[in-house]
This record gives structure tokens, sequence and C-alpha cells, in this order.
């Protein structure tokens, strides 16, 4: 005997989005504009291939985190509560955070080395990013439901341990390394992602 689908109230999913969706929107933006800051001040700003790879990832994740939000709408009405909506947003608080970190003003005077940005945030940047994995994982499975057991699981722990790398071991030359790896997890990773709505 088939039971049909529950009735879902998908007014509960816009309400919390709205600042789920701010919080994203104001990273996208941080990212994008330090970007342009950077091009308009070339003469003065130096950035690596490690850099740009942690920019284009935290793009990325700023866009990802929006998408798989959309299957957040299947979440029952009850279970959204100010606890839920407020650990909703740890996530995309600590990617601007991280965004934060490594997108700095450029000075009014003299030059940036954006490549050595690592040896002096490193470790906060990697923490913040360490949290927005961890979140992911505790969010799949208390608001999505999904298992612990999960092949998702395995890629998060693999990042979680590179990240880890990069708290203890903040250069240029390892964020660069650890940089491509996570890239390649989260490209890897997109696959699992439905790449339309409905």
């Amino acid at each position: 005997m088939n039971t049909p689908p529950p009735t879902l109230d998908i007014s509960a999913f816009k309400h919390v989005m709205v600042p789920f969706g701010v919080v994203i929107g104001m990273g996208l933006a941080f990212v994008v504009g330090g970007a342009s800051r950077y091009l308009s001040e070339r003469k003065r700003v130096r950035v690596s291939w490690e850099y740009m790879v942690w920019v284009a990832i935290l793009f990325l994740w700023f866009v990802l985190l929006w998408w798989i939000a959309w299957g957040l709408r299947l979440v029952p009405a009850d279970k959204w509560t100010f606890s839920a909506l407020m650990f909703l947003l740890i996530g995309p608080a600590l990617l601007y955070m991280a965004s934060s970190l490594i997108l700095p003003a450029v000075p009014a005077e003299g030059e940036l080395d954006l490549g050595e940005r690592f040896s002096e945030v490193g470790r906060p940047f990697f923490l913040c990013l360490a949290g927005v994995v961890m979140w992911l994982g505790v969010s799949e499975i208390w608001l999505g439901g999904e298992p612990f057991a999960s092949p998702k699981r395995l890629n998060q722990m693999i990042g979680l341990a590179l990240l880890a790398v990069g708290v203890v071991r903040p250069t240029k030359r390892v964020a660069g390394v650890i940089g491509v790896l996570v890239l390649a997890i989260i490209v890897g990773a997109t696959h699992t992602i439905r790449s339309k709505l409905g």
C-alpha cells in the first residue's frame, strides 16, 4: 500500500532561507569584490597561483552552499526552530570569515603579497574552513536526515585531514597543495549534487 508523500510547508523553508541567502550573497560579493580590487591595483598586489586556487574554492563553495540548500525544503516545518536557524547560519558565517581573512584590503601605500597571506592568517583560515566541513556533515545528518555512514563522509574526513595539515603548516606551498586537493574533492563530489532543481 502506497502512502501519499507528506504535505510540505514551503513557507517555513522560505523564511529560514532569507538570512542564509543574505550571508551567502554577502560572501559572494566579498569574494568577487576582493578579486576586483586586486585587479584594479594589480601593480601593487602580487597574486600567486596558490592564492587564486583558494579564491576559486571560496567562490565555488558559496555557490554550492546556496545550491544544496534547496534540499532543505524537504525539512518538515516543525523541525525549523530558532536553534536550527542559528545552526544553519554557522556554515556560511564561517565561510565569510575565511574569506575576510584571505581577502584583505589593499593598503593605501606599499605592496600587498597575497601569496604570503597564508603564513599570516593560515591557521584561522583553515580552522574556519574545517568548521564549515564539520558543519556541513552535522547539518546533513541533523536537518537533512542523512545517515552518518554515507559516502559523503569519506570526502568530508579527507577534507578535514587536509585542512588540519594547513592549520599545522600554514605556508604558501602547503596551502597550494591542499588547495588543489580540496578543489579536486569538491569537483569530484559535485556529481552527487543535483544538477537541476526539482
